[in-house]
């Protein structure tokens, strides 16, 4: 405050002097509209006449006008107030003086107003610049921030990918392993079955097995006059927990339909089939060699 006061001092004090002044010739003014102007004496010519030289016309008018009676007494006439004296004008010295003086004032005063304008212009620029700046690295931050979540959501999806293809491959492993030691254990039982197999064939047992089929299907069997000499089929067996026939396929065979169809009714009607003597020589599924005998 104390610097704008001293920037403005001299500005201000001309204004009030300038004020000050219009005041003065305005109460002036007022003063001198408000008095009664002098009297102005009017310049009028005349001749003094005397009565005995007026002509006999006018005197005869003049005695009628005259009245018969003394006029009455006029009443003596106010005083007239007295005007009051108007302050002498302002000489032009005074006057051009403080004309110069009125317009420096102006033009300070529009020197100031033009100095305010341009700094309120400047801070304007300068408000606008510095928003102009907040707004660009508001917009730079938030590019920023968008970039950052954008890198953090590629790298949480690509670990979760990678967990995801972990998982995968411990699933695969365990699969696999379990894989394995199925296919193993199937082996084992495979490899313990055909020795098993082979174990009961040398003891003869299967042969014995197949024998017993062959001999419970021929008892069965209707045979028709066009099967021949010689006769030889493959029969595809499938029989339940038991020795019940479930399903009963004719392969390879040197007959004709109606041999075929009575070999298969014979395999049906000798249900259930014959038990091994070894219930381990027991097979769901068999193929048997049906020759039967001449």
């Amino acid at each position: 405050m104390s610097g704008f006061a001293r920037e403005h001092l001299r500005p201000l004090m001309g204004s009030a002097a300038l004020h000050l002044v219009l005041l003065a010739l305005l109460a002036g003014a007022a003063l001198h509209w408000r008095s009664n102007p002098e009297p102005v004496p009017l310049a009028i010519e005349g001749t003094v006449v005397q009565y005995k030289d007026l002509p006999p016309s006018l005197r005869a008018g003049r005695k009628r006008a005259e009245p018969s009676t003394p006029p009455a007494a006029q009443p003596e006439p106010k005083p007239e107030p007295r005007a009051e004296p108007i302050p002498p004008p302002v000489p032009d010295a005074q006057a051009a003086a403080a004309q110069t003086e009125r317009k420096a004032k102006e033009a300070a005063a529009l020197e100031q107003r033009r100095a305010a304008a341009e700094k309120q212009a400047d801070q304007r620029a300068a408000a606008a610049e510095k928003r102009q700046a907040d707004e660009a690295a508001a917009k730079a931050k938030s590019a920023e921030d968008a970039s950052r979540k954008a890198a953090a959501a590629e790298a949480r999806k690509q670990a979760e990918a990678e967990a995801q293809r972990d998982q995968a491959a411990k699933e695969k492993a365990a699969q696999d392993a379990k894989t394995k030691a199925a296919r193993e254990a199937d082996i084992k039982r495979a490899l313990a079955a055909e020795e098993e197999g082979a174990a009961i064939a040398r003891s003869g047992v299967m042969d014995e097995y197949r024998a017993l089929l062959v001999q419970a299907i021929e008892r069965n069997w209707n045979r028709p006059p066009s099967a021949r000499a010689g006769l030889e089929c493959t029969l595809n067996v499938t029989q339940a927990t038991g020795g019940a026939v479930v399903d009963v396929k004719i392969g390879d065979c040197n007959g004709d339909q109606a041999v075929r169809e009575s070999i298969a009714n014979a395999v049906y009607r000798s249900s259930p089939l014959p038990a091994p003597r070894d219930p381990r020589a027991f097979q769901r599924r068999l193929v048997i060699v049906f020759k039967p005998t001449e």
